[in-house]
């Protein structure tokens, strides 16, 4: 596929809500890219979002732009950064920009404070070498450049399909709250995995019915890779859901639905899972977890990435499990999530999905490292040597 070229700040705006998977509000968001030698164009890299409403803002001091730096520091190649405010004030005052009403005496005055915040940004931004564009800015449906009214375009659907074009078939929700909610599974899924558990599967059976799931997930991962993203709603099955559950009875065994699902373990290589006996996969995985391997890679210290169209389709599996497993389950599965989340670098879903957890089950132990990880901004080892 041929890559998309962006050439107006809107378009780069339009790739920020499918990286995020939200149109994010009272954001300022890093777009991080990588420039070629000549320095006339680059490739866009990951965006790092910071909360920066007015009362953010206002606090936006030396310990905020440090953060910022830490974060922009763990992504190596990037040596170009476009600063994005995402504020319906700031839209406000830009829309209104030839009719000044005093009614917004209150937001011309957060306009000074933006800018400012900005300055002191690009200042620090600047002496660590990074090239800083000018800041654009986006809100009430409409895009522009910070105090350049001539770069005002109205009207634009952030949460439709991306004015670059690129992304195709990544849905995008109108805020972080949708885009976390849990979907709920129907009634009739639900009696189906209650008719299991007064079942007497084993847990080798269960956690075949894992298997096949993971397999049907590396399937559509690729199909990702290949940009033909699924349009087929995943629904989890119900043995699967109760495999989740007998696994996470067990901390070593909960790393096996990590490990299976994340797509980056050598020796859960789909070909190799395929030609494993019925009843095999739950002692074969135990072999592999019991090297020590996996604990380097569910703490983030491994230089190998997990595949990112893995993590996706794996994410959105548990998010509908999290709403079919029972209530001893839950927390783990949110814990998972959390860690999912992380691996991609999605700091603002791990948090939410970690302080969830945390509030199923008080003690949880990676949800508790997960939610000062993403606090903190520190991500994995194979995101710092990107």
């Amino acid at each position: 596929m041929d890559a998309q070229r962006i050439t107006s700040g809107t378009q780069l705006i339009g790739t920020i809500p499918p990286a995020l998977g939200y149109v994010p509000r009272d954001s300022l968001v890093l777009v991080t890219v990588e420039a070629d030698r000549g320095g006339t164009e680059g490739v866009v890299g990951p965006s790092l979002r910071f909360d920066f409403g007015p009362r953010d803002v206002r606090e936006f001091n030396a310990t905020a732009v440090r953060n910022c730096l830490e974060q922009v520091r763990t992504l190596t190649r990037a040596d170009m950064i476009h600063p994005v405010v995402f504020s319906d004030p700031v839209a406000r005052f830009h829309l209104d920009w030839d009719e000044r009403d005093p009614a917004h005496d209150e937001e011309l005055g957060f306009i000074d404070v933006v800018s400012d915040a900005l300055r002191r940004l690009r200042d620090a931004l600047e002496t660590r070498g990074y090239r800083v564009q000018n800041a654009l800015w986006a809100g009430c449906s409409a895009t522009g450049g910070l105090r350049r009214p001539e770069l005002t375009e109205r009207n634009v659907d952030l949460a439709g399909p991306s004015p670059s074009g690129a992304g195709p078939g990544l849905a995008v929700a109108a805020s972080f709250e949708d885009s976390v909610r849990l979907p709920q599974p129907d009634a009739g899924l639900r009696a189906a995995v209650e008719a299991l558990r007064r079942e007497s599967f084993t847990d080798a059976e269960c956690a075949d019915g894992l298997l096949a799931e993971a397999l049907l997930l590396e399937a559509r991962a690729c199909m990702r890779e290949e940009f033909l993203p699924p349009e087929d709603v995943l629904l989890p099955d119900p043995l699967a859901v109760l495999a989740v559950e007998r696994l996470c009875d067990r901390g070593r065994d909960r790393d096996i639905i990590q490990m299976l699902l994340s797509g980056d373990h050598p020796d859960f290589d789909p070909w190799s899972l395929r030609d494993l006996a019925p009843g095999e996969f739950l002692g074969y995985a135990r072999g592999v977890l019991a090297d020590g391997t996996a604990a380097a890679q569910a703490a983030g210290l491994s230089p190998r990435p997990p595949r990112q169209a893995s993590l996706a389709e794996s994410i959105e599996w548990l998010r509908r499990c999290a709403e079919l497993v029972g209530v001893e389950a839950r927390a783990d599965v949110l814990a998972l999530l959390a860690w999912f989340e992380w691996a991609r670098g999605r700091m603002s879903f791990a948090q939410h999905y970690a302080e969830c957890a945390c509030a199923e089950q008080e003690d949880h132990r990676l949800a508790g490292m997960l939610t000062t990880a993403a606090r903190t901004g520190m991500p994995p080892r194979w995101l710092r040597e990107l």
